[in-house]
């Protein structure tokens, strides 16, 4: 199955491949429309694969920290965070190539200030850790809506950029998030055995030998690291984080072995879809930014988790 999967991704991507304002065809290849598959396509499929894939992997591993089937990078501020570095160095006229460290930069302040927050005397606690991202998104949103006002001849690269995409895409920025990918993805499928552990509660995962506490900063560490280094590059693309998990857990269970692999592979391919969408959804050439395409998808899936299963959500502090 894990192999099917990972063929239907590479199938997906084909596809997306000969979508586009200009039509292309692999029957009916030229110098031209070969131009185009190979330096625009390919490298912006590869991305959306990529970046989808970072979100699907960091929702899996902030649900399973947080113990909320409602949590991923979005729900818990560092998506925010890092959005309002962006727009502070958009605002004060930073080049595009520029924009990615301080929105980085603004993710990790998030992640240091939600942790500072949550934990007490070296303890985590995943329902303080929550609302701490709630106050994030909430501080990082009114600077934004500030920096819109104040910095108005900013405002459409701003309201661009927030929008998320895949603008501005080369085999460099492929290449750092692809590495810090697979080398998350590859720690976590090693450790799946005490992911699986902390995800039963805070005391039989002790007795069993998993330093609680420590894997948890180790794991919301790594997931903030994968999306604020997405955002960083793309923008908001909301809800992949939060859609792909649960899925994954209602086809193949909750063995954070399969959890882990299959979010990343469904994240990847709903974002690979996403964006070949935005390239046909609206006529005569215009792109729909892939964040709205998203953000639909994830909202109507998000009220549809709240109505199903308001009384079945994880509220335990273990």
């Amino acid at each position: 199955m894990r192999i099917l999967f990972f063929v239907v991704l590479l199938g997906a991507c084909l596809f997306s491949l000969f979508l586009g304002p200009v039509k292309t065809s692999p029957s009916h290849l030229n110098k031209e429309t070969f131009f185009i598959l190979w330096n625009f396509r390919l490298p912006r499929v590869v991305f959306a694969a990529v970046n989808g894939a970072m979100l699907g992997l960091s929702g899996s591993l902030y649900q399973l920290v947080l113990r909320n089937p409602l949590a991923d990078g979005f729900t818990t501020g560092t998506a925010s965070a890092s959005a309002l570095g962006a727009v502070v160095a958009i605002s004060l006229g930073f080049p595009a190539f520029l924009v990615p460290f301080p929105a980085l930069l603004g993710g990790l302040l998030g992640l240091v200030f939600v942790y500072r927050l949550s934990s007490r005397g070296g303890v985590v606690s995943p329902v303080t850790m929550v609302l701490a991202g709630i106050v994030v998104n909430i501080v990082s949103s009114s600077g934004i809506s500030f920096l819109k006002y104040l910095f108005e001849e900013s405002l459409s690269s701003v309201v661009f950029w927030l929008m998320g995409g895949f603008f501005l895409v080369d085999w460099s920025k492929i290449g750092v998030c692809l590495t810090v990918l697979l080398a998350i993805l590859a720690y976590s499928l090693f450790d799946a055995l005490s992911f699986n552990l902390l995800a039963l509660d805070r005391y039989s995962a002790a007795s069993s030998g998993v330093d609680v506490d420590g894997l948890r900063r180790r794991l919301f560490l790594l997931a903030t690291a994968l999306v604020a280094l997405s955002v960083s590059f793309t923008g908001i693309i909301g809800f992949v984080g939060l859609i792909v998990p649960h899925v994954a857990r209602a086809l193949f269970g909750s063995d954070m072995r399969e959890n882990v692999y299959y979010s990343t592979l469904m994240g990847a391919m709903l974002l690979v879809v996403a964006d070949a969408l935005s390239r046909v959804v609206v006529p005569q050439g215009a792109e729909l930014p892939v964040g709205i395409i998203t953000s639909l998808a994830g909202g109507s899936f998000f009220l549809w988790l709240l109505f199903k299963k308001r009384e079945g959500l994880w509220y335990a502090e273990g």
